[in-house]
């Protein structure tokens, strides 16, 4: 072995030998949620299920049902999303049905563009018009849900969704 190579392990052994190892006895294990030792005696209070407020019955091209979610991250974020050709939109939730801030928000912006109807049928269409239409009859679809109103409430309800590039084009075709 060579001569700087003992050096090189007699040092690493020094270093090794100088360094002190602390013993630590009677550690309570890790548990998930537990901020210190006194909160683990505390029951851990469950966030309750949100309110389902929407069935969203997702249809095939055959008009077969496919699924059925409870709202509209849902249907964005499945699989299945392209191959639905309509989406039947129903509220489930308490009744009365309260329209929340943001669907007071799409319906106002509807109203103020010409719809007509009951606020919470208009807030339906709107909800409805931010699922997914099938592209080759998707103006006839928008048009049966209420036309340029529809789309404008579904748009400031979603801004984002998957589906507000074809409601943008489409409101500017028939603009």
């Amino acid at each position: 072995m060579p001569r700087r190579a003992i050096v090189q392990l007699g040092l690493a052994g020094l270093v090794l030998t100088g360094c002190s190892v602390k013993v630590v006895e009677n550690v309570e294990p890790f548990r998930l949620g537990v901020t210190n030792a006194g909160d683990a005696d505390k029951p851990r209070v469950e966030r309750p299920e949100p309110v389902k407020r929407y069935q969203f019955e997702c249809r095939g091209i055959n008009g077969n049902p496919l699924i059925i979610l409870s709202s509209l991250e849902e249907v964005w974020a499945n699989t299945q999303y392209k191959k639905f050709a309509d989406v039947v939109v129903t509220y489930v939730g308490p009744q009365p049905q309260v329209l929340v801030a943001e669907e007071n928000a799409a319906v106002n912006v509807a109203l103020e563009a010409g719809a007509v109807g009951a606020r919470n049928d208009i807030c339906l269409l709107i909800i409805k018009a931010c699922t997914r239409n099938n592209p080759p009859t998707i103006s006839t679809a928008l048009y049966g849900l209420g036309g340029v109103p529809i789309v404008k409430g579904a748009l400031t309800l979603a801004p984002m969704a998957p589906q507000a590039a074809v409601l943008t084009k489409w409101l500017k075709e028939v603009a």
